[in-house]
C-alpha cells in the first residue's frame, strides 16, 4: 500500500499486566457519559508535555487520527515512529503510549466495544475483528469522518446515536480495508486472561448478585487476589466492577425500553425497588426517572 507505514519494534517498555495503569477517562470506569467520546490530540496531550505515559483502557476500544510526522507510538512494548498522516486503532487491555511533537494535530476517538458488537464484540464474550492493533494511511476522508464525529457529539437533533454508529463503523471498515497489517499482540497476560474471564461470568450472571468470593471460586482465585488483578486491570474493585455493569444495563434499559423503573429493578435482581434507586443515584449523580428524561430524544 502506499502512503506512510507504521514499522513495530520492541522498545523497553515492558509489560507486566499488575503494573501498567488503567486509565479511567471521561468517567468510563463507572458508566460512560455519552455513546462515544472523541477529542482533539492537543485537549489532553498539550496538558501532559505532549507525552502520554504507558496505560490502558479496560471499557473502550480506541482509534487515533495522527497528522503529519514524528510521533512515537508503543502499544504492547512495540515501538514506531509516525512518517506520515495515520489512522491507528487500539483495543482494549492493550497498554499503550505516545510521545508527540509539540502542537501535534490530530484526534481521539473513544468507543465502548457493546455500542458496535459487529465490530468489536461483546466487551466479554468475543474479540471481533478490531482485538489486534491496526494501522492505515490517513485520507482526507478518514479526517472529515472524526471532524463530523466530533460535530454530531455536540448535536440534539434526532438520530443522533444511529449516525454516531454510522461514521464509527464506516471509519472502522476503511480502517480494516486499508490496514498496513496488525501488530501481533501475542497471548494475553494471566491478568488479563482471568480478567476477560471474570467478565464473562459477570455477563451471564448479572442478575444473580453473586458476591465476589463466589467469583474468586469459580475462577481458582482468592477474592483478595480477584480484587487485585480487577483494580490493576479496570481501576475498580472487583465489587465496583460488577456495580458498573449492573448499572451499565439499568441505563441501557431505562434509554432503550419502557419499562418502569420497578421492573427493571426487578430484571436487574433488585428486590427492592427503591434500593436500586438509591444504588442508581449514588453511581450516576442522578435518579432513574431523571436520567431517563434526560436522554429522551437523544438515541430517537
Amino acid at each position: 500500500m502506499d502512503g506512510p507505514r507504521i514499522v513495530w519494534h520492541f522498545s523497553d517498555m515492558v509489560r507486566n499486566d499488575t503494573a501498567i495503569p488503567a486509565f479511567g477517562l471521561y468517567g468510563e470506569s463507572g458508566l460512560f457519559p455519552d455513546i462515544l467520546h472523541c477529542e482533539r490530540i492537543v485537549d489532553r496531550a498539550a496538558r501532559h508535555d505532549w507525552v502520554i505515559e504507558p496505560h490502558r483502557h479496560a471499557n473502550v476500544h480506541q482509534f487515533f487520527l495522527i497528522r503529519g510526522r514524528g510521533a512515537t507510538v508503543a502499544i504492547d512494548g512495540r515501538e514506531s515512529v509516525v512518517d506520515g498522516p495515520t489512522l491507528l486503532s487500539v483495543p482494549r487491555y492493550a497498554v499503550h503510549a505516545f510521545r508527540f511533537p509539540q502542537g501535534q494535530e490530530g484526534y481521539v476517538l473513544s468507543v465502548p466495544p457493546d455500542v458496535l458488537p459487529a465490530l468489536f464484540g461483546s466487551a466479554a464474550e468475543r474479540p471481533g475483528a478490531f482485538s489486534v492493533p491496526m494501522t492505515a494511511r490517513a485520507s482526507l476522508a478518514t479526517a472529515a469522518l472524526f471532524d463530523a464525529i466530533l460535530e454530531e457529539l455536540g448535536d440534539t437533533r434526532p438520530l443522533r446515536g444511529p449516525l454516531l454508529r454510522a461514521h464509527v463503523t464506516s471509519l472502522a471498515v476503511g480502517l480494516l480495508r486499508d490496514s498496513d497489517g496488525a501488530a501481533d499482540r501475542g497471548p494475553p497476560g494471566p491478568a488479563e486472561r482471568h480478567m476477560r474471564a471474570f467478565e464473562r461470568m459477570v455477563r451471564r450472571h448479572l442478575r444473580d448478585h453473586l458476591r465476589i468470593a463466589d467469583y474468586a471460586r469459580a475462577l481458582g482465585l482468592s477474592a483478595d487476589h480477584l480484587g487485585r488483578i480487577c483494580r490493576s486491570m479496570t481501576g475498580l474493585s472487583a465489587a465496583a466492577f460488577v456495580e458498573a455493569r449492573l448499572m451499565q444495563e439499568a441505563r441501557r434499559q431505562l434509554a432503550y425500553t419502557r419499562n418502569s423503573i420497578s421492573q427493571i429493578a426487578y430484571e436487574l435482581g433488585y428486590a427492592d425497588p427503591a434500593y436500586f434507586s438509591r444504588s442508581f443515584r449514588r453511581v450516576q449523580g442522578a435518579s432513574p426517572s431523571d436520567y431517563r428524561a434526560a436522554r429522551a430524544g437523544r438515541e430517537s
